[in-house]
C-alpha cells in the first residue's frame, strides 16, 4: 500500500480544541511526569521538574504552537536496554516532556471516543479495562479448554511495522480529523543520530523510515491499530486467541488444527508485512501439547495434577531472574557509586520487592515468591552490612540484633494495589 498523500491532510483544520491550555492540563495531571517519578529528559535536556516549574505558560505557549501550526515533534533520545539470552539490545526512544504531553492528550481523546478500531475480544495489551491480569486469566481457562497451543511472538514487531500502512490505517480510522497530520508525524519520529549510535542502530536491525519507535506514549494504541484487521480475521475464523501486543497465545483442539492456524496467521501477518519465526524447539514459535507448560507475560500456565487444572505461576526461571536483579542493583559498590545513602538503599529496595509483590499477586505460586524475596532481600541486607563492616563483627552480632538489622526478617506490607507488568 502506498504511502498516504501529505496533500490529503493540508486543508485539515488544526487540532486547536482538542489539544488546548485545557486538555493539555487535564492529560498532564495525570501523567507519570507529574508525578514522584517522573521520565527522563529528551534532547532538549528539559526535565518535568523545569517544565512543572514553568507548567502555566509551557502549556499556553505548547497550546498556541499547536494552534498555529509552528508545532512539531522533536527527535527522539535513544537508550538501551539489554535483551534477556540475546546480544541484542532493546531501544527504548524518549520523547521530550512536551511532546510526551502532546501525545498524552490525544491518548486521552482517542480512549475516550473509542475512534480506533482496536477493541476485540481477543486484545488485551493497553486497553483500558483490561491487561495482563486480565489476559493470564482467560488464557488459564482456555489452556484448560482446548487440548494444544499455539505460541507466537512477531519477529522484530515495532521495528518493522510498515508506516505506510499504519497511516493509512490511521486516515481510515480519523478521515479528515485534525489530529490525522500530526499523529502521522509522530508516527516519523526517529531518534537523534550520531555516528556511533547509527552503527549501533543498524547492528539491532533498526532502519530509518521503518517501524514505530517503542517509548513513545502513542506508540503502544498505535501498533494495537496495526494488527485490528488481523485480530478480527482471527476472530472470523474461528480461533480463539489472547494476545497482549505481539505476545499471542492461540487454542486448538487437535494438533493438525494448530499447524494449519499457524499458516493461516503467517498469511495474514504476511499481509500487513509482518512474520514469525519458524517452527521449532529453539523457536519462539511452539505448539505445546496437552498438559504441557506455557510461557506467558512472565507466567507459566502449567497443569495441576492432583488439583485435575490448569493455574498460572511465576516460573522458577522467572523467580530467579528477579533475585539476580535485585542482587545485582543493591550491591553496597552500586549503592555508593550512585550516591545513595544505606537508608535510601533500604527504602529503594523494599519498593522494588513490594512492586514484585504487586505484579504477582494474582500469581497461584506467590506466597513461594513471597518467600523467596524476603529471603534474598534478608541476604542482600546483609551482604551491605559485611562489606561495611567485615564478616567478623557480623559474626558478634546478637540475635536480637540481627533481626534488628533486617538480618534475620524483612517485614515488607501487602501492596495496595496490584501493578501492571
Amino acid at each position: 500500500m502506498l504511502d498516504p498523500k501529505p496533500g490529503r491532510t493540508r486543508n485539515i483544520p488544526r487540532p486547536a480544541k482538542l489539544l488546548s491550555s485545557a486538555r493539555l492540563f487535564d492529560a498532564w495531571r495525570v501523567s507519570r511526569d507529574a508525578g514522584s517519578k517522573p521520565g527522563r529528559p529528551g534532547i532538549d535536556g528539559i526535565t518535568s521538574q523545569n517544565f512543572r516549574a514553568k507548567l502555566d505558560s509551557n502549556l499556553r505557549t505548547l497550546a498556541k504552537n499547536l494552534r498555529d501550526g509552528t508545532y512539531g515533534p522533536s527527535r527522539l533520545k535513544a537508550a538501551f536496554i539489554p535483551k534477556e539470552n540475546s546480544d541484542k539490545e532493546r531501544l527504548i526512544c524518549i520523547p521530550t516532556v512536551r511532546d510526551r504531553l502532546v501525545q498524552r492528550a490525544i491518548i486521552d481523546y482517542l480512549v475516550t471516543t473509542k475512534r480506533l478500531p482496536i477493541y476485540n475480544s481477543s486484545s488485551y495489551g493497553y486497553i483500558k479495562g483490561r491487561g495482563t491480569k486480565a489476559a493470564i486469566a482467560r488464557a488459564t481457562i482456555l489452556r484448560g479448554t482446548y487440548d494444544w497451543c499455539l505460541k507466537i511472538d512477531i519477529e522484530a514487531f515495532f521495528d518493522r511495522i510498515p508506516r505506510s500502512y499504519l497511516k493509512s490505517r490511521v486516515a481510515a480510522a480519523l478521515p479528515s480529523h485534525s489530529l490525522t497530520p500530526l499523529i502521522w508525524r509522530m508516527v516519523d519520529c526517529e531518534v537523534r543520530e550520531t555516528p556511533v549510535l547509527k552503527i549501533k542502530l543498524q547492528k539491532q536491525g533498526i532502519k530509518p523510515g521503518v517501524g514505530l519507535r517503542q517509548g513513545m506514549p502513542l506508540s503502544p494504541i498505535l501498533a494495537n491499530l496495526v494488527l485490528a484487521k488481523f485480530d478480527r480475521a482471527i476472530q472470523r475464523s474461528g480461533i480463539e486467541m489472547v494476545r497482549y501486543a505481539d505476545d499471542i497465545l492461540l487454542f486448538f483442539h487437535t494438533k493438525e488444527a494448530a499447524k494449519q492456524g499457524l499458516n493461516f496467521i503467517k498469511v495474514e501477518l504476511g499481509k500487513i508485512g509482518l512474520d514469525i519465526p519458524e517452527l521449532s524447539d529453539s523457536s519462539k514459535t511452539k505448539i505445546t501439547a496437552p498438559f504441557q507448560p506455557v510461557d506467558f507475560l512472565g507466567r507459566e500456565i502449567i497443569y495441576l495434577k492432583l488439583a485435575g487444572r490448569y493455574v498460572a505461576q511465576v516460573s522458577t526461571k522467572q523467580i530467579s531472574k528477579i533475585k539476580l536483579q535485585l542482587e545485582n542493583d543493591y550491591t553496597y559498590d552500586v549503592r555508593r557509586k550512585e550516591g545513595s545513602t544505606f537508608q535510601e538503599t533500604l527504602v529503594d529496595l523494599w519498593k522494588s520487592v513490594s512492586s514484585y509483590f504487586g505484579i504477582y499477586k494474582d500469581a497461584y505460586n506467590y506466597h513461594t515468591l513471597d518467600s523467596e524475596l524476603r529471603g534474598v532481600a534478608r541476604k542482600i541486607i546483609r551482604g551491605i552490612f559485611v562489606d561495611i563492616f567485615g564478616e567478623d563483627v557480623l559474626a558478634n552480632v546478637t540475635d536480637d540484633g540481627r533481626s534488628f538489622l533486617g538480618i534475620g526478617q524483612l517485614e515488607i506490607p501487602e501492596p495496595v494495589n496490584d501493578l501492571e507488568l
